[in-house]
Order: C-alpha cells, then sequence, then structure tokens
C-alpha cells in the first residue's frame, strides 16, 4: 500500500512539472524578445539606407548609400538581446569629394574638406546635408586633435572653419545647442572676450580666433559625424 501511494505522489509531481515546463516555454515564447524597425538617420541623399532583415534577438540588417554616395563605418547593425538594435555608427560621404580625409578620435568621425573652400554659412549647411556639423571642441584633447591634424595636412588655408557662432556678438554656442558654459571649455585668446560671430582655428595660432568680417571667406572646414 505504502508503495502505491508513494508511486502515486511521485506521479503527481511528475506531472505538475511537466505541466510547469510547457507553461514556462509557452510563456517565454509570449514574452520572446525582438527590435522594432531602427529608425533611419535622414539627410536626403546621404542618408544611411537600412534593410531589415529580421526583428529577432541576433538578426542582422545590411546598411548602404544612395548612387553617388559611400559607406563609411559598419556595415550592418545587430538586435540585441536588450531588444534594441546595436548602435549606428555608419555615415554615407559624398563620392565626388575624391578620396575623402575622414580620421576617428574619441567616438567621433571627422570629415577634414579641403576639396571645395566655403564660407562658413555654406560649410555650415553642407555638414548638415550629410548628417554631421562643424566640428564641436568639447575639451582640451579634441582642440589638440584638430589643431595636431591641421598642422599635418597641407591645407589651402591656414585656417578652418569650427562650428561654434553668435547671433548678437556674445553668447557663442555650437550648432547641437551646447555652449562653452554647458560644456565647461572654451579656447578663446586669453583676457579678449571672443566679438564676432563666427570662429576658426588656426595652425598658426593655439587659440580660437571669433570674427565678423571674415564669415565670408572661403575656407577649408571639418564636419563632425556623431554629434547631433
Amino acid at each position: 500500500m505504502k508503495i502505491m501511494f508513494r508511486y502515486y505522489i511521485l506521479t503527481l509531481v511528475l506531472v505538475a512539472l511537466t505541466v510547469q515546463s510547457i507553461q514556462s516555454k509557452k510563456c517565454k515564447k509570449t514574452h520572446e524578445v525582438t527590435c522594432n524597425d531602427p529608425e533611419i538617420r535622414t539627410c536626403g541623399n546621404a542618408s544611411v539606407l537600412i534593410d531589415v532583415g529580421g526583428n529577432a534577438v541576433g538578426a542582422k540588417t545590411h546598411l548602404s548609400c544612395f548612387n553617388g554616395y559611400t559607406l563609411w563605418g559598419n556595415d550592418s547593425i545587430v538586435c540585441l538581446d536588450s531588444g534594441k538594435w546595436s548602435q549606428l555608427n555608419s555615415y554615407c560621404i559624398p563620392d565626388d569629394i575624391g578620396d575623402p580625409n575622414i580620421q576617428s578620435f574619441d567616438g567621433s568621425l571627422y570629415f577634414f574638406n579641403n576639396i571645395t573652400l566655403r564660407n562658413y554659412n555654406q560649410a555650415k549647411e553642407y555638414c548638415t546635408k550629410i548628417c554631421s556639423t562643424l566640428i564641436e571642441i568639447n575639451n582640451q584633447e579634441e582642440d589638440q586633435f584638430l589643431r595636431e591634424t591641421i598642422k599635418n595636412l597641407e591645407f589651402e588655408t591656414a585656417e578652418v572653419w569650427i562650428g561654434i557662432e553668435s547671433v548678437n556678438g556674445g553668447n557663442f554656442s555650437w550648432q547641437s545647442g551646447n555652449t562653452t558654459l554647458t560644456n565647461m571649455y572654451d579656447n578663446w585668446k586669453e583676457g579678449d572676450p571672443p566679438k564676432g560671430t563666427c570662429a576658426f582655428q588656426s595652425r598658426l595660432k593655439t587659440t580660437w580666433t571669433a570674427t565678423y568680417s571674415s564669415c565670408v571667406a572661403p575656407l577649408v572646414f571639418v564636419c563632425e559625424f556623431g554629434n547631433n
């Protein structure tokens, strides 16, 4: 009698475990992690095209550009366990600029445009059209990177446009909306408050120069990807 009772109890336990296992699998399947369709970075013809192959964890997308543009950066992103896509560190660079000088520093890509000189507003507009901004300098290390790079490269002009500007002759801000106060960094000439509407960095100086009159001068410029 005791043996039959133990057998009955064991059978009930096995049945309960089986039911629990089936319910667990159903629950897991119901709550399977997926990623929403990735957002497309829209910049006209410079937009990165995303071909989604699936939305399950581990699925990859194929990244490409429109004709006339070349993809720089990773050629795919992956759906992660978190239900989010891996970071999109890819950009489309126009083919008509020849062999672009693109360098990386601290997580951003920098396009040093020495092909077509532009005034300040034209340079800012060009960078915006390819999903970037005129370079934003947030700290001394980035400032040094810029100075050393423009010293080493043979540019047509000694000066390059940087993306800080003012609409009233003061209160300078970057295209992102950051300011020298929020970033807690600036490199204006010591003891000389900046006066002007735009600014440039020169390989001949260690500080930034603000100007009114020179904003219309055609200069080399630097587009920064990853700051917008």
